[in-house]
Parts: C-alpha cells; structure tokens; sequence
C-alpha cells in the first residue's frame, strides 16, 4: 500500500512549545484519578469539612446580626475570618485540617501517577516524543499540585468568597484584601513541597505498598516523634513536615504567636527548601537514568 494511499500527510500547520505537552500530562493525570470510583470517595471525605463551614456560614448569614457576633460564632467552629498577630488563621486551620485526606489520597495517587511510569516502563514513550526530562518531571509536579490544590486552596478560596457575599456589605473584601492572596501563597507552598516529595519517592518506590508506607511513615511517624520531643525543645517540631509547612504558611498570612514561633518559621523554611531542592536532584537524577527509545 502506497504512502499516499494510507493517507499519511505532513504536519503543515504551526508547532507550540514542547511545554505544552506538561498540560497533556496532567489532563492525563487526572483522568487517571477521577476514573477510580475509591478515589472519588477519598475526595468526597475531604470536602465534608468544607461543606460544614459552608453550611454554618450560611446559616449565620441569615440572622441579621453585626459582623463582630458573627466573627465569635465562626470561633466557635474553629474559623477565625479576621486573625490579627497572635491568633490563629481560621484559614491556616482550615487547609491544615486537609491534610490527612490530602496524605491518604497522594499516598495511593503516587503509584498511579508516577510509580505506573517506572513500573511498566512507559516513561521511553514520554520521552521519545517531543518532551523532555524536565517537561515530565514538570507535567507530573503540576498534575499533583491540582489535585492538592482542589482539596486545599480552591476550598479555602470559595469559604472567603462566601462570607464575604453573605456579609451585609464589602467592608470584609476590602479590609481584608490580603487574605486571598496569602491563601494562594500557602496553596503554592503546600502544593510545591507534597508534590516534589510525593514524585521523587513514587519515583524510586514504585509499587503501592512502599509509596503508602514511604508516604505515610514521612508524616504521621516525624508528627508523633515531634510531639514526644517538643517537650525538651520547640525546636523539635521542625522534624515534622505538616508543622513546617504550617509554620511556613503563617508567614505568609503573618499570625505567629511570639518571637520563637517566628524564628521557628524561618527554620522550617530553611528545612523545606533544603529537602525539596535535594528530592528535585534525585528526582532527575532517577529520569536522567531513562533510555530514551527514538
């Protein structure tokens, strides 16, 4: 059969950057993700939390009370809309208290997403195609970051939207303007440090059962050691990664309690930078060990 014949022609039209294909990757990704019907149980428990401060804020926003009631009831659900130096974001708390659907979820989304690639050795394909190494590792840091970000940020995003609607007027937009924007900074930080975490051990672990007790044993074992050996030394805490990362993102909505917890949080980023830049190292390192079949 002639070329001509099979219909196969030349691509005539414009070529896009290879970094495109990083958004093939994660519309991939997170097909893969949302076609699992367990996966979408995981995604349902971790939005209940978000639906009982929707449901309470909007339940308050139907008596006609002043802002600074308002303000009280939400503390009593342990949201704090207005948190000034020395008191905790109601925010922080809400995108913290994520995290151990957020854990459970990328426990069992990194065999899917990274350790498949490696596993069944289908990585050659990416790479032989028009991406690179740094366009996968890309693609694959991006599609967690979504899926972080759709429990975490998104969630947080809207509850400040919703209780700024229901208020009897803008004040709370304009007075509190910075919110939005520290929320997005924590989601990127917190997005950036499970996503690279997550790809460099799925990376190398591969198969289920060791990325789950790899991921888990990170977080929920350095959680339970800190809280034994704080009690000699604050400082302590820094082993635990959700600490870290929540000390890291009260610097972004500037709440800390005193001095120490301030010098705390340069530490832990200090400590999030560090391991982050050397999971990158291996992660490409672990890549770069690829044969590219062209």
């Amino acid at each position: 059969m002639g070329i001509d014949v099979a219909h196969y022609h030349g691509w005539h039209g414009k070529l896009q950057s290879p970094w495109w294909a990083c958004l093939a990757i994660v519309r991939v990704a997170l097909l893969q993700v949302f076609r699992r019907k367990s996966y979408w149980i995981v995604l349902a428990l971790g939005l209940l939390n978000f639906l009982l401060y929707w449901s309470v804020i909007y339940a308050i926003a139907q008596f006609d009370i002043p802002i600074e009631a308002q303000d009280r009831l939400m503390e009593v659900i342990g949201f704090r809309t207005r948190a000034g130096t020395s008191q905790e974001n109601g925010y922080i708390e809400f995108m913290q208290r994520q995290s151990i659907v957020v854990m459970l979820l990328l426990a069992f989304s990194g065999s899917l997403l990274v350790g498949a690639d490696f596993r069944f050795q289908s990585l050659p394909f990416y790479l032989s195609r028009r991406i690179d190494r740094r366009h996968y590792i890309a693609g694959k840091l991006l599609a967690v970051s979504v899926i972080v970000s759709l429990l975490t940020t998104l969630p947080a995003l809207l509850l400040f939207i919703e209780f700024g609607t229901f208020t009897a007027s803008t004040d709370y937009w304009r007075e509190n303007w910075r919110i939005p924007l520290s929320v997005l900074a924590f989601g990127f930080i917190m997005c950036a440090v499970l996503s690279i975490l997550l790809v460099t051990i799925s990376a190398y672990l591969q198969s289920v059962a060791p990325i789950a007790i790899t991921w888990s044993s990170l977080f929920v074992m350095l959680g339970s050691m800190s809280r034994y050996l704080r009690t000699s030394s604050p400082y302590w805490e820094l082993i635990n990664p959700w600490r870290d990362i929540r000390l890291v993102g009260k610097m972004c909505f500037d709440t800390f309690r005193d001095d120490t917890e301030r010098s705390m949080a340069m530490w832990a980023l200090f400590i999030l930078v560090s391991v982050c830049t050397i999971s990158l190292l291996a992660l490409a390192r672990r890549v770069r060990a690829i044969e590219i079949v062209t």
